[in-house]
């Protein structure tokens, strides 16, 4: 499903190269989008491991500018565990936080509404997600990871996953100027 995803095969296992093709996830383009915005940031899937959320809440939980203005919203992943919520509590976004479940249709909602889309994966085979978002018209903060580099090119905004401080301010960066988000969501549609 991408190059980076063929080269950690061929790293891992004798494959011939000639036997593997690159063969690219894609997503609906005649999506339309919402231009006024609801103020809230989206995260899609599960929450553990590799995928890294805790980065996102973190920062979140740093910046009053986020918790006085806006929502996080969790779609699907799972209820939040008994250990999720207390560190939730801890961090002081209890209030902000919000999960939501349900089908495709549902998301789409979700994804055309909200301010920003944010994933801060460590590794990925492809990141599906990040390329609906961008066809919903929600601009797209993520990992700077070669994958993500790969498949999005300069269409998002892109974090060291693990700097809490960085992922922070390009949050409050994008969502502080309609111009950012309005030019992230133009390159989103053309990619």
């Amino acid at each position: 499903i991408s190059k980076t995803t063929k080269d950690d095969l061929l790293k891992r296992y004798n494959v011939d190269q000639k036997k593997i093709s690159t063969v690219f996830l894609g997503t609906d383009t005649t999506n339309s989008y919402i231009e006024k915005k609801e103020k809230y940031i989206l995260y899609v899937g599960d929450r553990k491991g590799y995928k890294n959320f805790e980065s996102i809440v973190k920062a979140f939980g740093n910046s009053s500018f986020l918790k006085k203005d806006y929502k996080l919203i969790c779609f699907g992943g799972g209820k939040f565990s008994s250990k999720e919520k207390l560190f939730f509590d801890k961090i002081g976004i209890k209030k902000n936080l919000f999960q939501e479940f349900g089908n495709d249709q549902y998301l789409k909602k979700f994804y055309k509404n909200a301010s920003l889309y944010v994933n801060t994966s460590l590794i990925e085979g492809f990141g599906l997600t990040n390329l609906e978002a961008m066809s919903f018209g929600c601009p797209v903060l993520c990992s700077e990871i070669p994958i993500f580099r790969e498949i999005l090119g300069d269409s998002c905004e892109y974090v060291d996953p693990k700097n809490i401080e960085i992922i922070q301010k390009k949050m409050e960066k994008i969502l502080k100027s309609q111009s950012e988000q309005n030019n992230l969501i133009s390159k989103g549609f053309k990619r």
